[in-house]
């Protein structure tokens, strides 16, 4: 799976070399992400088009590190056995 960080709204991602105004919020992007590596066999990640160079804040690494770590963390869990529910309380008890 390739994930290009420039899907995301610049405002929340402004290191990229093709910034697009509209896009996802980091939130939806994780999401996606979890959902697709939850649901699909997936055997491997990249991020691309991460540019630190137009992000003195760091914020695009950051959501790019966390990606992975959601991408990881899903496959992960899919391989343990676990039930994923996106409408499930974490809170509940099985």
């Amino acid at each position: 799976m390739s994930v290009d960080i420039d899907v995301v709204d610049p405002g929340m991602a402004p290191g990229t070399g093709t910034p697009e105004p509209g896009g996802m919020t980091s939130r939806e992007l994780l999401e996606a992400v979890r959902r697709i590596c939850l649901e699909l066999p997936i055997v491997g990640i990249d991020v691309v088009e991460v540019a630190p160079a137009y992000d003195s804040s760091d914020i695009t690494a950051i959501l790019a590190n966390r990606v992975v770590l959601e991408a990881l963390s899903a496959i992960s869990f899919k391989k343990s056995g676990g039930k994923y529910s996106p409408t499930r309380n974490i809170l509940d008890r099985d």
